[in-house]
């Protein structure tokens, strides 16, 4: 099974949808398949199973063009930027998760 670490680099790697993708987050967050990588409510539902007390935040970067998520609980904030909404909710999850892992753990805790 792939790591937060490893799942967050293939996901930095990529421009936009992927199925190969969708099949590791599905079997990393032990969720249904889906098509992670192309559904903004698939990445927002997932978000609320993992972190449910935290708050997330879209929008766009100064330029306008690059979407952004961001990550809040208390005084922790994690964002991301991508190419896609989808992606960017998945790279700033995967973010949020990785200080939650520990040595020798192959998957974070959600806080």
């Amino acid at each position: 099974m792939i790591d937060a670490c490893a799942l967050l680099l293939r996901l930095n790697a990529v421009g936009g949808g992927s199925q190969e993708l969708d099949q590791a987050i599905s079997d990393f967050f032990e969720q249904p398949a889906g098509a992670y990588t192309e559904s903004v409510s698939l990445c927002r539902s997932l978000v609320a199973r993992v972190l449910p007390q935290w708050h997330l935040h879209l929008g766009y970067d100064v330029s306008g063009v690059l979407p952004y998520a961001s990550l809040s609980l208390d005084q922790r904030y994690h964002h991301a930027e991508a190419p896609t909404v989808p992606l960017a909710i998945l790279r700033v999850l995967l973010t949020a998760l990785i200080p939650a892992a520990g040595p020798g753990r192959s998957k974070p805790r959600p806080v």
